[in-house]
């Protein structure tokens, strides 16, 4: 069983995942931050497998040491008080584990190699330098899994002493920038059982993904709670040349302000982060943040892309996604990636802007239709490119889209 799992928001795919590494003799799950590794392996737990959580020190450090220099310091100067690597007992919670006196970092990479399910980061595999830390995970193992894996559809540098097929790669300026993809794909030839899951990748962008992966597509179709979603439309030419203008500015700002007052807790994506900023100024009558501060009513300003905007469950009632977020063209790498895809035989255009774009687009709205099934939530799209591109999107989506 190789598949490419295509699973909207709420359909339980973590918890799938888990069980599935759970029942398996040796299983490597891969997940995109150290916060979704914690909690893919504490749902291995509840299965009843062994679980261990392999990430970097300054995901693990809760002083953010990135190096061993770095904490050894932190010990000698008192400031980090862990005295052990071994817990009484092994919880998937860096803080918890400090209380402890242990060191987490330590704790967690001790059980790594005898469990039968370790999760690692993403970025593990997607690129040359960092296999050689894994590589031995890789014998002998028969259930592989990659979460949120229409991360792996990314450009790479790959140094000339890495062996990698330059066919996936271009220069930059003397820089060789490579396409993660079908690296990952070759790490994971040997597994038997495979599952590459996301949310992003609908069937029209899945065939890069099957090919690479040597995998079949499998879709979950249906959002759990669809009936509890209402998405409104507002057809706003939101350009480069008009998001900063006065008209636009004050229709997002009377729509924000219009959810608002009846949803209370918010989450508006922009473009960009100096969108974000300029926008934020602008409502300044609301309680506004640039992060989520838990259950009070407020405003949360970010942009397609940022730190929020994939992997973090928000406590939020509505969202409002201004722009269709299209790459910047004026990006290097874009071009880079098109043209590269272009002379794999895929359709440039279509995996490195489009997929780029409905990716932003259906992670925005996954940070709100958490708990969908429980209560009702609120989209607001606000550019008339969602109704053009409304073939490219999910059902969920373009059913509201005339």
């Amino acid at each position: 069983m190789r598949i490419v799992l295509y699973s909207p928001p709420g359909t339980g795919k973590s918890r799938t995942i888990a069980e599935a590494g759970a029942r398996s003799r040796r299983a490597l799950v891969f997940t995109r931050s150290h916060l979704e590794g914690l909690q893919m392996a504490k749902y291995v737990a509840e299965f009843g497998g062994d679980a261990a959580v392999l990430f970097g020190r300054r995901s693990l450090c809760p002083f953010g040491a990135e190096n061993s220099v770095q904490c050894l310091k932190l010990r000698e100067s008192g400031v980090c008080k862990a005295q052990s690597r071994r817990p009484l007992k092994l919880v998937f919670d860096v803080d918890e584990l400090y209380r402890q006196g242990v060191c987490p970092y330590e704790a967690l990479h001790a059980a790594g190699r005898r469990s039968n399910v370790v999760v690692l980061p993403l970025a593990y595999i997607s690129k040359v330098t960092n296999l050689s830390v894994i590589a031995d995970l890789f014998e002998d193992v028969d259930f592989v899994a990659l979460d949120e894996a229409h991360n792996l559809l990314s450009m790479v540098e790959v140094h000339d002493d890495e062996l990698y097929s330059r066919r996936y790669c271009v220069d930059a300026d003397g820089r060789l920038m490579c396409l993660a993809l079908p690296l990952v794909g070759e790490l994971v030839r040997g597994a038997r059982r495979l599952v590459a899951a996301s949310a992003s990748i609908t069937r029209r962008f899945s065939h890069i993904f099957t090919h690479f992966l040597r995998a079949r597509y499998v879709e979950i179709s249906t959002l759990p709670g669809v009936e509890n979603l209402e998405v409104d439309h507002i057809p706003l030419a939101v350009r480069y040349r008009t998001r900063t203008r006065r008209k636009c500015i004050e229709t997002v700002g009377e729509a924000v302000r219009r959810v608002f007052h009846e949803y209370r807790r918010v989450v508006v994506f922009l473009p960009s982060r100096e969108l974000a900023e300029l926008y934020t100024s602008r409502l300044g009558d609301l309680p506004v943040s640039e992060r989520p501060l838990g259950d009070i009513d407020q405003v949360v300003v970010t942009y397609y892309g940022s730190p929020v905007s994939e992997g973090v469950n928000l406590d939020v009632k509505a969202g409002v996604l201004v722009g269709f977020p299209i790459p910047d063209i004026r990006s290097d790498e874009l071009w880079l990636k098109v043209d590269v895809l272009n002379r794999l035989g895929f359709n440039g255009y279509r995996y490195a802007v489009l997929f780029t774009a409905v990716n932003h687009v259906i992670q925005a709205v996954g940070r709100v239709v958490r708990g969908l099934a429980r209560e009702r939530k609120y989209i607001l799209l606000i550019d008339d490119r969602f109704v053009h591109y409304r073939h490219l999107l999910p059902n969920y989506l373009s059913q509201f889209l005339k």
